[in-house]
């Protein structure tokens, strides 16, 4: 009997020692990496899709000359928003597609602005034109306005009804 109780007793130091010296509640470890990849995100918007100049009837008691019309869409609300690296410039251009016609060209369209960074001017066939420009921060929100105007010339620009589309380009420089 005493054997059989040696035996027992010896078996529980043994175990004893086991997990003294290898403990069941040992621990491992493992690293993970976790990575995320942030973007740069543009949005533009323009308060229309179409801006329309309604024609005004020259003086008669005086020799036609030209006339700035104003857009009936006036003004027209226009809004930046990037988050971007804070060392670029955002822009914002317009590219018309081409001219009214041979007698009425694309820079008939012009437009003053409201809003910082924004910037007055006028449509050129074919050649991006600054509308604005902004500098230094992660976050840009800019809200301003466009006030359109058509350059009307009662001696040069041949009656009808004209149309071109200009692209307004929001990118980062």
């Amino acid at each position: 009997m005493k054997a059989k109780s040696f035996w027992v007793s010896g078996f529980w130091l043994v175990f004893l020692l086991v997990v003294a010296i290898n403990p069941l509640s040992a621990q491992q470890s493992q690293e993970v990496t976790f990575q995320v990849t942030l973007a740069e995100w543009y949005d533009l918007y323009i308060g229309t899709n179409t801006v329309t100049f309604t024609d005004i009837a020259p003086s008669v008691g005086a020799t036609p000359g030209t006339v700035q019309i104003a857009a009936n869409e006036n003004p027209v609300a226009v809004r930046v928003f990037a988050i971007m690296v804070p060392a670029s410039s955002l822009n914002l251009t317009v590219t018309a597609a081409g001219d009214f016609h041979s007698t009425v060209p694309a820079s008939t369209v012009s437009w003053t602005v409201s809003g910082s960074g924004y910037q007055a001017g006028s449509l050129l066939a074919g050649n991006a034109v600054p509308v604005g420009q902004w500098t230094g921060s992660i976050f840009h929100w800019h809200e301003g306005q466009l006030n359109f105007s058509f350059l009307r010339d009662y001696v040069n620009q041949e009656p009808g009804t004209y149309s071109i589309t200009a692209t307004y380009t929001l990118s980062k420089i």
